[in-house]
């Protein structure tokens, strides 16, 4: 991966993999807790689609955690694939 952004977003959607395995729920769970559709929520995780912030709040929400702890869990990951 080049650039920042690439590695963020890839971090994120490991975490939120991990936080969904934690939690024993699936992306499709996912999606309907936080309104979008399976699709959509499926290009986020792979990395084809940028997640908006509107939505990434609505994820820290669904997974109970605050978007500042879902933030910091995502730029810890990152920085160990560095």
């Amino acid at each position: 991966m080049n650039t920042n952004e690439e590695r963020m977003e890839s971090a994120l959607a490991t975490q939120i993999k991990v936080e969904l395995a934690e939690r024993d729920l699936t992306q499709t769970d996912l999606a309907e807790l936080v309104g979008v559709g399976r699709p959509a929520m499926n290009r986020y995780m792979r990395g084809k689609a940028s997640m908006p912030m509107p939505t990434f709040f609505k994820v820290a929400e669904a997974l109970s955690l605050s978007p500042a702890v879902l933030m910091d869990r995502v730029v810890a990951r990152a920085s160990k694939e560095d």
